[in-house]
């Protein structure tokens, strides 16, 4: 019992080890960025820790525990202190961040709301408004509570308004232009599959286009300065959102934000200095909505796709087996026949053999049973650009492109193999069943229509049967 706890002890240690190994050194990292791009003071042009933080936390559970916290600790104080600022400065800075990442999660799990669910409902707008109007709205009042009375601070005790919507503006900044890309970065799983595929995936200049035209816009804001500037990219955002996936928008989001906000706000110092931190603010409160709306229109975008690919499948398909249905196996077919790329088509009638008997027998649901098993067997049979139908109760049909009689033949004859030699638990039962198949091949073009063709394999069927069943007879 001592050894099995002891053992517990060394895992958990290592596990608060490693996470603490790995939210410091990012924490630390993403600090020194955000302390690295102060142009004046301690006004950074963005603070990703917070954001970088909340994501972390949220995608890998492994890193949210005493390890992980007590790393981000280290990392804030550390980055802070290198740089040199004062200890209690940096204490008071931290506790500020972290009361933005803390506050975020804490209603995030109590809401139960589901970053993964973002297609859902309005998932990901909840998401933004917890840690825009709680997590960085507390986190900027207890700033201009404490910060201000700190030795060192640059924080003014005159205008305390002014540096609590400055602290506010850019923690939001920061947590709707990185968040989305922490949320939505692709798993290792995905990124490897990716990657093993990148060659199937051709992209088409006409796919680049809306990538384009928000670069051409941002592009702009450095030409044509003023309060405008904010909407340039507006357009080619709505693009991208219609084309891209969510984690593309976000990518293609951050950078907006960032060039857009960098050249805004160089603007503005060199020529309204006096008034800077009220323009910044309202710069940063413009970037907020421009970045919104191109995340929100994805996400319904991508929802519309979805359900539209969804619909299109369940038109096209049989519930039960999963393969094409009667309506797409005449749509797909008559295609292919008016078609120059295909040279010969091969009709291949599938009807399985004293199916109703065994229907009448076993009762209804174990002829499902018998059927999904069927359908399985018969497409791993198949080469993946065969067509593969139900057409009705217990009869099926495949379609053969661009092969010869010979190997048409050969195919049919290992699916009726196959079909006789696999076996199918059912309850208590391991049934067996066989196929009679009727063929017919055509070389195109040709004038003989669909339903001609149709006809030839099912009177080739119809004489496997007469023959004895479970076996190929081709039309003559």
């Amino acid at each position: 019992m001592y050894a099995v706890k002891l053992t517990k002890v060394s895992l958990n240690f290592k596990q608060h080890g490693r996470a603490f190994l790995i939210v410091a050194t990012v924490i630390f990292v993403c600090c020194l960025l955000g302390i690295f791009t102060r142009p004046i003071a301690y006004f950074a042009y963005f603070w990703p820790a917070n954001a970088v933080l909340i994501g972390l936390f949220l995608r890998f559970k492994r890193l949210r525990n005493v390890g992980g916290w007590l790393g981000a600790f280290i990392g804030y104080m550390s980055a802070d202190l290198v740089t040199g600022n004062h200890l209690e400065l940096t204490l008071a800075l931290t506790i500020a961040n972290f009361m933005t990442v803390g506050v975020s999660l804490f209603f995030i799990h109590y809401l139960q709301i589901d970053y993964r669910a973002y297609n859902k409902g309005l998932n990901f707008l909840y998401l933004f408004l917890v840690c825009v109007f709680l997590g960085c709205f507390s986190s900027a009042i207890f700033a201009v509570a404490v910060v201000p009375y700190m030795p060192h601070t640059f924080m003014s005790t005159q205008d305390l308004w002014a540096e609590f919507y400055i602290w506010w503006t850019g923690e939001v900044l920061n947590c709707i232009s990185l968040l989305p890309l922490m949320l939505t970065f692709p798993a290792a799983k995905k990124l490897k599959y990716l990657w093993n595929n990148r060659r199937q995936c051709e992209t088409q200049f006409v796919d680049v286009l809306p990538l384009l035209s928000v670069l051409i816009s941002v592009a702009c804001t450095h030409l044509f300065f003023g309060p405008g500037a904010l909407l340039f990219p507006l357009a080619g955002l709505i693009w991208a959102a219609l084309s891209y996936n969510l984690f593309y928008v976000s990518i293609i989001n951050s950078l907006v934000c960032f060039v857009t906000y960098h050249s805004l706000t160089t603007y503005y110092i060199s020529r309204t200095a006096d008034n800077f931190l009220a323009t910044s603010i309202s710069v940063r409160i413009g970037l907020c909505m421009l970045m919104i709306a191109p995340l929100l229109l994805c996400i319904v975008s991508r929802n519309r796709h979805d359900l539209y690919k969804e619909v299109l499948y369940l038109a096209n398909h049989d519930p039960l087996t999963h393969v094409g249905n009667r309506r797409f196996f005449f749509t797909q077919t008559e295609n292919l026949l008016k078609e120059n790329l295909v040279k010969s088509m091969s009709i291949i009638v599938l009807d399985i053999d004293h199916f109703k008997k065994m229907n009448d027998q076993y009762g209804h649901y174990i002829g499902d049973v018998l059927l999904q098993s069927f359908a399985t067997t018969v497409k791993s049979h198949l080469r993946e650009h065969d067509l593969f139908a139900r057409m009705g109760g217990e009869e099926f049909v495949v379609v053969l492109n661009n092969t010869t009689e010979i190997e048409s033949q050969i195919i049919a004859e290992r699916i009726c193999r196959a079909v006789a030699t696999s076996k199918t638990q059912v309850a208590h039962a391991v049934l067996s069943m066989t196929v009679s198949l009727g063929m017919v091949h055509q070389v195109l073009p040709t004038h003989n229509s669909l339903q001609s063709l149709l006809n030839r394999a099912d009177r080739a069927l119809y004489q496997a049967k007469t023959l004895g069943r479970n076996q190929v007879q081709l039309a003559s």
